[in-house]
């Protein structure tokens, strides 16, 4: 049973159940090298940079320590004084962060409607040859749905600028399909829709479907080779450890990988189903968080320390995109069918004066 001291946990992001023993882990020579990430990596970095990369078919790739590491030394390093950001309104909060830390450089920050963006670029002003650089998560848990990314490529491609998507949450779930139905190959958002690696500049975090908490980075040639020798994180800031690089290679070599998949698509799919016929209709498209809107956000709470009584352990989500509660249970490949029957008679139960109602 995939447990936790409070009972049967329904809110970690380790999608795929990859933990990681010490004892699972190629042995490293150096835990860290002492120097910034612009100096000198370790092989190891290398390694897993490419592999993300070779798996995504973009030009290269670089590592950082976290997604806001990576989105920081984006928005230092590319944008230039007189371009402008064009941000998802309701993009993760380290996005927007990272977008605000470009005003003092010059760079303009314009936000567009989630999901929405405008169909004519805001003016540049008296730079009429800067670039629009478009920053966007690549999938949103509030709606359940993927960015426009095609769209937002074409209005990038309009200034020479590229779409930076932190993919952060759909990285080791959503990728390349062979057929229907499945969440894909892991690769992300943009191989699930079918999209090139065209003016797309690619953050994805190991920290939750692959358990290690490190950042690739991917792009083309070009903009690889400007990122690896400007500073920011990567000159001011340790690298990622060994500990972290050795986890990450050995969770996308692993050869269990697509039965993984295939295991969490089964359970998402049918905890969709078993919210549906408990009368609270999930909310998106399948993806292994499993979310029902709730009337209050107190009722959502009432819900959830009810099921907590029970042993089990749920989310109460407010989305940036959508207004009031959602009660959420995180799917992962190493829960039972066992944890999954024990959450739908919890929320049986604790919805049940509701339904009589």
């Amino acid at each position: 049973m995939a447990g936790s001291p409070g009972g049967t946990d329904f809110t970690s992001a380790l999608f795929l159940g990859q933990h990681h023993p010490s004892t699972g882990l190629t042995p490293w020579a150096e835990f860290t090298t002492g120097v910034p990430a612009a100096l000198r990596e370790l092989p190891a970095s290398t390694e897993l940079a490419s592999l993300v990369a070779a798996q995504q078919h973009a030009d290269g790739g670089l590592v950082a320590r976290s997604a806001l590491h990576g989105m920081m030394d984006v928005l230092q390093s590319l944008p230039r004084p007189g371009d402008v950001l064009l941000v998802d309104e309701d993009a993760y909060p380290l996005s927007q962060w990272a977008c605000r830390a470009s005003l003092p450089r010059g760079v303009r920050v314009v936000t567009y409607p989630h999901f929405r963006p405008p169909a004519v670029v805001p003016s540049n002003g008296p730079a009429p040859s800067a670039k629009t650089w478009v920053v966007t998560d690549g999938w949103c848990q509030g709606c359940g749905r993927p960015a426009p990314l095609a769209e937002l490529q074409a209005i990038a491609a309009k200034t020479g600028g590229q779409v930076i998507v932190d993919d952060s949450l759909a990285f080791g779930v959503l990728g390349r399909t062979s057929g229907p139905g499945g969440f894909g190959d892991g690769t992300g958002t943009a191989r699930w829709l079918g999209l090139s690696h065209d003016r797309l500049l690619w953050l994805g975090s190991l920290a939750k479907a692959y358990g290690t908490p490190v950042t690739v980075i991917t792009g083309d040639s070009t903009t690889m080779g400007v990122m690896a020798r400007q500073g920011g994180n990567r000159m001011h800031s340790s690298p990622p450890s060994a500990a972290d690089l050795a986890a990450g290679i050995g969770a996308l070599r692993s050869s269990g990988l697509p039965p993984l998949r295939r295991r969490l698509w089964r359970l998402t799919l049918w905890l969709r189903t078993a919210f549906a016929d408990l009368g609270l209709p999930p909310m998106g498209l399948p993806f292994p968080i499993v979310g029902t809107r709730v009337g209050s956000l107190p009722l959502a709470r009432r819900w959830r320390t009810a099921l907590a009584a029970r042993g089990v352990q749920a989310l109460v989500q407010l989305p940036r995109c959508r207004p009031g509660a959602v009660l959420s249970a995180v799917v992962r490949a190493d829960h039972s069918q066992a944890d999954l029957d024990r959450l739908v008679r919890g929320l049986a139960a604790v919805t049940r004066d509701r339904r009589a109602a």
